[in-house]
């Protein structure tokens, strides 16, 4: 487990301690704090590594979001329907019907990121923003949306279990576009 959710606040204090103890070299010119500079230099170093290394479950969540949701550009449905539960054979088969009558143009855009746990970190939920053009039943146009999902933990893998369109204004229940 790391000590925080990303390596920058590290990174930057041993940034920040290098810079001083380089300056003390600089006006002392004396050795300890050179040495102490470059000490700093490979410790920032390391934790740059050491982030890359480490990927915490909120990075696994959103990672595997935009690959769902990329998935979903793309028309895979195989890949996006892997990404939820066998479970939620309500959730699968809307997720099949809008691939059939949805389609996106170009690339959609996914801001406002959000990821939450509770019980345990076994359950997570995602709260984020689309936003980009489609087609959906032959009437084109750019509208943004605003999801939340529900991921469940299963065999050390993040699956959907529930998935609800929020209204983009005020994030409170909304009507999905796809037919119930």
């Amino acid at each position: 487990m790391w000590i925080t959710e990303t390596a920058i606040p590290p990174m930057i204090i041993s940034s920040i301690l290098a810079v001083i103890l380089f300056i003390r070299w600089h006006l002392r010119r004396q050795r300890k704090y050179i040495v102490g500079s470059l000490l700093m230099v490979v410790l920032l170093i390391g934790f740059y590594f050491l982030e890359l290394r480490i990927v915490t479950e909120r990075e696994r969540v959103e990672a595997d979001l935009y690959a769902l949701v990329d998935a979903f550009e793309q028309k895979d449905a195989e890949t996006t329907l892997s990404y939820i539960s066998l479970r939620a054979k309500q959730l699968r088969l809307k997720a099949k019907m809008a691939l059939a009558v949805l389609t996106i143009d170009g690339d959609l855009r996914i801001t406002d990121v959000q990821t939450a746990f509770k019980l345990e970190n076994s359950v997570a939920t995602t709260h984020f923003r689309a936003n980009g053009a489609a087609t959906f039943v032959g009437m084109s146009g750019h509208r943004p949306t605003r999801w939340e999902l529900t991921w469940q933990k299963v065999d050390d893998e993040w699956k959907v279990t529930e998935a609800q369109m929020l209204d983009p204004i005020s994030g409170g229940a909304a009507e999905s576009p796809v037919p119930k």
